[in-house]
């Protein structure tokens, strides 16, 4: 019995992040602090999408990390806009970019 290759798909894990990581727990303190100018919320892949806030201070965009140091991915809308509440993201500017 012959067996085929499987097609290898690129994930957000083989993407390169952004520069500047950041943890659940200091971007809630950036967003107290008010420091967070805007948050990207970027569709990786299908379905896909990943948070990267600009931070004032720094250059560029982050990424919010997940629990095992790899950018955290959601694959809701409706689960990322009630993660971004319980944050406390208040009048912070939320922009999506969409893969075409």
């Amino acid at each position: 019995m012959a067996t085929t290759a499987r097609r290898k798909t690129q994930t957000a894990k083989n993407q390169d992040p952004p520069a500047n990581p950041v943890t659940q727990l200091e971007l809630v303190e950036l967003l107290h602090k008010r420091a967070v100018n805007e948050l990207v919320i970027v569709e990786v892949e299908p379905a896909r999408y990943q948070v990267h806030p600009i931070v004032a201070w720094r250059i560029g965009r982050s990424v919010l990390l997940g629990s095992g140091g790899q950018p955290r991915t959601y694959r809701s809308l409706d689960t990322l806009a009630t993660h971004l509440k319980t944050l406390g993201t208040g009048r912070t500017v939320v922009r999506m970019e969409l893969l075409d």
